[in-house]
């Protein structure tokens, strides 16, 4: 009886420590697969005529406006993508229904569209950098998972 109490403890000690040694761990996504999921997710926030991307082409100088169409409360990052990071691009405002604004953003913002309606927001240079950029440039609305 007291050998194999000894083995039982043992065959644990050994699972206990093989356990410990390998912990399991989700498998981690790509930054394209989160991206192409993001894509996926239902969103009550999309940009005038449908869609969540849009490509745009900013001309030094000139300023941007871009429309976006709330059919129900949402939560989003709307967000700015360049070829180069260090392009001179940003979302100066965001214009609400009722006429007020909210801003100045840089490249991406989380904002929550309380009220149903047409937004818009404008994208520019920051000329307090200085730096011009004429170039290809995409916004896209993501989607905001709400965890309670």
């Amino acid at each position: 009886m007291g050998k194999l109490r000894l083995l039982i403890m043992n065959v644990l000690a050994i699972f206990i420590y093989g356990a410990c040694q390998f912990p399991q761990r989700p498998p981690q996504s790509s930054t394209n697969e989160s991206n192409h999921k993001a894509q996926e997710l239902p969103s009550n926030v999309t940009f005038f005529g449908g869609g969540r991307s849009k490509e745009m082409n900013m001309v030094s100088g000139k300023t941007d406006t871009i429309f976006i169409s709330v059919h129900q409360a949402d939560s989003v990052l709307i967000k700015i993508k360049t070829p180069m990071d260090t392009a001179n691009v940003r979302i100066s405002q965001l214009f609400l229904p009722d006429g007020s604004s909210d801003g100045p953003f840089g490249k991406e913002f989380t904002y929550r569209f309380k009220d149903i309606g047409q937004y818009h927001i404008t994208v520019n240079e920051n000329k307090m950098i200085g730096n011009h950029y004429s170039g290809p440039y995409l916004v896209q609305i993501v989607p905001i998972v709400q965890s309670f």
